[in-house]
């Protein structure tokens, strides 16, 4: 930290002083210059290109792409523009002549465009690590169902971890790492300036299903995206985690234009996990009888046995069922969008319409979006502009299963189901009949009659609006204010059928059938009132500022109700269940905050910048006794940031190295806050309890009056690198973002309160990590061939922790952690494989502790484990470090290949080096109960003196054979071929039909991994702590997308 520190202190200094000596020894020498701009690709010249040298001179190239202008020095900056290129600055230096070379949009550029903060800013110009993402045509022909994955594998340090394969649950966003083990670990999103909360609300009733606000977001309607990663102080206690900014299409012309897009796809059902068949099975279910104490005599007597066709039940076993195939199928999509843009001198316009259908790869899921945005830029007069965004968006879905262990999850039962039996019963004859089979004598659910009957929908709508209003009041100086408004309800409704389903314990009774049913309604209203300054003065020196206020408002509600045991599945409302079992809750929250916020951008002659800005932001959820700023009885939290670059390629020096295109280096030092502490968990307040048909109140939270934004220090050095034309362009940094004043629970302090322990600030983290981006064009004309890599690494360690150290058990994994150690390491038994004889199991002398305390000694075919304490037995105190979640680093690569109208899109994504839990071979390969089995326990160990990987079967698992250990611990490493993409556009015009363009995509095509579960791209709940654990949900699967993209 105080190296890093040090660095980054003296970078500053650095870039300030160059700046100003250099600066001081230039002197003003007026001359003429002559150049040629050219296409960076054909190497053709572009005629009416705009060259200016600041204020003073100003003009046009020719036919042949030259130009002449006068200009004062050898330190003046020649500006170049032309429509369909990006902007490009060159210093003039010594040079009499100077050859410009500009690259087209499709292209990769640091001259590149994007929003930093409340400004558009050129990346080379900017000081800090923000890369703007302006090229969709890619990821449009790509059937999506949110937003996220749109710019996902373009941004180092960004990673969009899939949920699972459930249409529309999208991603978990981490950039550059975790930075809280409690509070929110995803970004800030902001769109069209509004902020987009993307964090679910309330609880949802359906396993494994999380609510995706950025689901409501067409891809078509994205028109760029931009990604602050390092300290967004304007943003204060929101930007601890980044900033996402995204902008949607706005129409740039009058000229009317109407777009179409129309697709379809394929998505492949995923390969079946390599199971027991029956006769294997029978074989495995023999020996658990055995082991559950059951006679030989007994078991043979037991339907599942009987080989005699005469006997009744004969039949009912003699199946070899595949149960996956029976729940998994292949799906289609389709999605359907409309464009209209145009305008007049008054206003502009662009409506957007879609609506989008996706089947689920499990029987009865799918996922429908219909969505409508309107955006319209207003000239009220010469001073007065509004821009206005209106949108709506309605998702309606049906969430049959997620693979989450459960008698009421179709894909977990299909798993575990007796590959003998079947999903219909027999009759006396063997022959097959209507009727579909209750759960068997296993306790297992047949998945296909939960299928017929499981109802699991989502409906959610989205009513939003922002209207911008511009007032410039003077030559450089604007007043803006942005008031937005935004609604959600969501709704769900949940029946889970008797028929065929395993009935399931509940408080104070059993399931048989369930009804549930839940409405969630969130409101946001924003308001943005800021004033902005632009200016150039003395013709070299630019300055631009804005200075504002922020006030965002937040109501939330949510209700929901169970019943249980209606009189039949065909009846399944609320309130038609057995009302000693009925269930009802809910939860209210409102919060608001009050952001304070100004920032001040310099460059002198496109060669020395300098940025800061800072924020004071208040907010209901802090405590009002929080350490801060006091004002208005409220507690503010200061957050300050400055950064500085020096683009070295500009100064006069390096005027004659004609290959080399940009040079910069950037530092920046900041601190932004994370306020994500919970809406009332600084406040002391009671809840509803009921008991014995009575309701009172019990204290919910004992409150900390205290409590206030887990704080975060960002340090960023970047350099910035370009040459050939930018046929090769570079952007590394390094950072350092540290945590203090983390939110954690103190348990065990408060005493006569019925609660354990408090919310207080005793944590803290640091983050550690390298981003890096390369482009390259490896061939240029006629034939173009586009390359880049993206890869990022970094680490993270616990700085503080009231407890010391600690073990968070998350579905039976034990996650360490510990003050001084990486976070998400996991914490179990090493083994050292299965002894294969009684003798070497009694030559080891290590026992296994028992639940009445008993000391009972390892046998043959039990799991040898490794004796960290040396006292005999096998106990907690040999438990030690197995596995670390983190990848050692992770990337894409990305190529396209352009010949004339034809071209290929290709990236590979990849991950080095993370630790996985396989949570699924961990409840299918542990031989313990009469579930189903993969094909991994073939080679059981079955008598004395067999040498195998794999123990005894054992039923009730008496000797611990299946605890957490490092079994179950996996190289999750991998690399998956994410997309190919072919698209060649029609040459042909036919009067309204201006351009078409038609494409095929085939999506998660190959993945390349040694890891044995079904994806090793997952995201449990986007915790800190939950990195890493694999409970076997649907994965992502192989798709095949064809459309054709029409303007008129």
């Amino acid at each position: 930290m105080n190296y890093l520190h040090k660095t980054l202190m003296t970078a500053l200094a650095l870039l300030v002083s160059c700046g100003a000596l250099i600066g001081q020894s230039e002197a003003a020498q007026t001359k003429t210059v002559a150049g040629v701009v050219f296409d960076a690709a054909t190497l053709q010249p572009i005629e009416i290109a705009a060259v200016n040298c600041g204020t003073l001179s100003s003009t046009f190239t020719d036919l042949d792409g030259s130009f002449s202008l006068n200009v004062s020095g050898i330190a003046d900056v020649l500006t170049v523009k032309a429509m369909g290129y990006h902007d490009k600055h060159v210093v003039v230096g010594n040079r009499d002549s100077v050859f410009i070379y500009l690259k087209d949009v499709g292209a990769y550029s640091l001259f590149e465009s994007a929003q930093s903060g409340y400004f558009n800013v050129n990346q080379v110009y900017t000081t800090q690590s923000v890369v703007g993402v302006n090229r969709f045509d890619d990821k449009k022909r790509q059937i999506l169902g949110s937003a996220e994955a749109a710019f996902n594998g373009r941004v180092a340090g960004l990673n969009a971890l899939s949920r699972n394969g459930i249409k529309g649950v999208g991603s978990d966003l981490i950039i550059r790492g975790n930075s809280s083990l409690n509070a929110s670990n995803q970004p800030l999103v902001v769109v069209d300036g509004m902020i987009y909360d993307i964090n679910a609300y309330g609880i949802s009733l359906i396993p494994g299903y999380k609510n995706n606000p950025l689901g409501g977001i067409n891809v078509d309607d994205i028109e760029s995206v931009s990604v602050i990663r390092d300290a967004a102080s304007v943003y204060g206690a929101k930007a601890a985690n980044g900033v996402i900014l995204i902008r949607t299409t706005r129409a740039q012309k009058q000229a009317t234009t109407i777009d179409f897009h129309l697709s379809g796809g394929l998505e492949l059902s995923p390969e079946s996990l390599p199971l027991l068949d029956a006769e294997s099975y029978r074989s495995y279910l023999n020996e658990m009888l055995l082991s559950s104490g059951k006679s030989g005599t007994a078991i043979n007597a037991m339907p599942y046995f009987i080989n005699d066709p005469a006997v009744a039940g004969y039949y009912t076993a003699r199946n070899n069922t595949d149960w996956q195939k029976k729940v998994f199928a292949n799906s289609y999509s389709s999605n359907y969008g409309l464009s209209i843009k145009g305008g007049d001198d008054v206003a502009l316009y662009a409506l957007n319409v879609g609506y989008m259908t996706q089947g689920g790869i499990v029987d009865g899921s799918d996922n429908n979006r219909f969505n409508l945005r309107f955006n319209s830029d207003i000239n009220i007069s010469k001073a007065i502009q509004l821009n206005s965004t209106i949108g709506f968006h309605y998702i309606q879905k049906n969430i049959t299963a997620s693979g989450i262990e459960g008698s009421a999850d179709a894909v977990h039962q299909a798993r575990v189901k007796a590959p003998f039996l079947q999903e219909r019963e027999r009759n006396i004859l063997g022959l097959t009949t209507p009727v579909y089979c209750g759960y068997d004598s296993l306790q297992v659910s047949n998945p296909v009659a939960l299928l017929n009957g499981l109802k699991q929908e989502d409906m959610n709508y989205r009513f939003f609006g922002a209207f911008n209003f511009n007032v410039n009041s003077g030559k450089h100086l604007s007043v803006a204010d942005q008031i937005g408004i935004s609604f959600d309800k969501e709704r769900q409704s949940i029946f889970i059928p008797g028929s065929g389903v395993t009935p399931d314990s509940v408080y104070n009774g059993v399931r048989i059938n369930q009804m549930m049913q839940s409405v969630t309604r969130h409101m946001a209203v924003n308001n943005d009132l800021r004033l902005v300054y632009d200016n150039t003065f003395a013709a070299f020196h630019h300055l631009n500022g804005v200075a504002g206020a922020r006030l965002n408002i937040n109501m939330l509600e949510q209700d929901w109700g169970k019943d249980y045991n209606s009189a039949n599945d065909q009846i399944y409302t609320l309130g038609s269940g057995d009302y000693l079992l009925r269930q009802k809750g809910g939860l209210m929250g409102d919060w608001s905050s009050l952001t304070w916020y100004t920032n001040v951008n310099y460059d002198f002659q496109k060669k020395y910048f300098l940025s800061a800005s800072m924020s004071l932001d208040g907010s209901s959820r802090f405590g009002k006794d929080a350490q801060g700023l006091k004002m208005f009885n409220t507690v503010f939290g200061f957050f300050p940031a400055v950064s500085a670059a020096w683009l070295i390629s500009s100064e006069p020096f390096m005027a004659g190295l004609n290959w080399l295109d940009v040079l910069k280096l950037r530092a920046g030092y900041g601190m932004t806050g994370n306020d994500d502490i919970g809406n009332y968990r600084a406040l002391r307040y009671y809840t509803e309890k009921s008991f014995l048909n009575s309701q009172g109140a019990v204290i919910g939270n004992v409150g900390n009056s205290e409590l206030s934004w887990e704080k975060n220090t960002k340090i960023n050095i970047g350099l910035d690198v370009a040459v050939a034309h930018e046929r090769v362009s570079m952007s590394v940094d390094v950072y350092q973002n540290k945590t203090t004043d983390m939110i954690d629970y103190i348990s065990g302090q408060t005493l006569f309160s019925g609660i354990d322990g408090y919310w207080a600030n005793v944590g803290g983290l640091t983050t550690t990590g390298l981003d890096l981006m390369l482009n390259g064009r490896i061939i240029n004309r006629p034939f173009r061939w586009d390359l880049g890599v993206i890869v990022s690494k970094y680490s993270t360690e616990m700085d503080e922790l009231w407890d010391g150290s600690r073990i968070t058990t998350m579905y039976d994994a034990n996650i360490l952690t510990q003050k001084g150690a990486p976070i998400g390491q996991f914490y179990g038994y090493k083994t050292n494989g299965v002894y294969a004889s009684a003798a070497e199991a009694s030559a080891a002398g290590l026992s296994a502790v028992m639940p009445n305390g008993d000391k009972v000694a390892f046998l043959g075919g039990d799991v040898r484990f490794v004796e960290k304490t040396v006292d005999g037995v096998i106990d907690a105190s040999d438990m030690q470090v197995i596995g670390d979640a983190t990848p050692d680093f992770t990337g894409e690569i990305f190529t396209k290949v352009r010949y004339k109208k034809l071209t290929l899109d290709a990236s590979l994504s990849f991950s080095y080096g993370g630790d996985v839990f396989n949570y699924m071979r961990y409840t299918m390969e542990r031989m313990s109960n009469f579930d189903n089995q993969t094909q991994g326990v073939l080679n059981r160990w079955q008598y004395d003196g067999q040498i195998t990987s794999a123990p005894r079967a054992d039923y009730g698992d008496t000797m611990g054979n299946a605890r957490f250990s490092d079994r179950w611990i996996e190289d999750g490493s991998y690399a998956r071929l994410k997309n190919v993409t072919i698209s060649y556009v029609v040459p042909f015009k036919l009067g309204f039909l201006k351009r078409a363009e038609v494409y095929a995509s085939g999506l998660n095509l190959v993945t390349w991994t040694k890891y044995k579960g079904l994806d090793p791209d997952f995201s449990l709940n986007g915790s800190a702590l939950s990195r890493g654990i694999d409970l076997g949900m649907i994965p992502q699967n192989r798709a095949f997308i064809f459309g054709v993209k029409i303007g008129l």
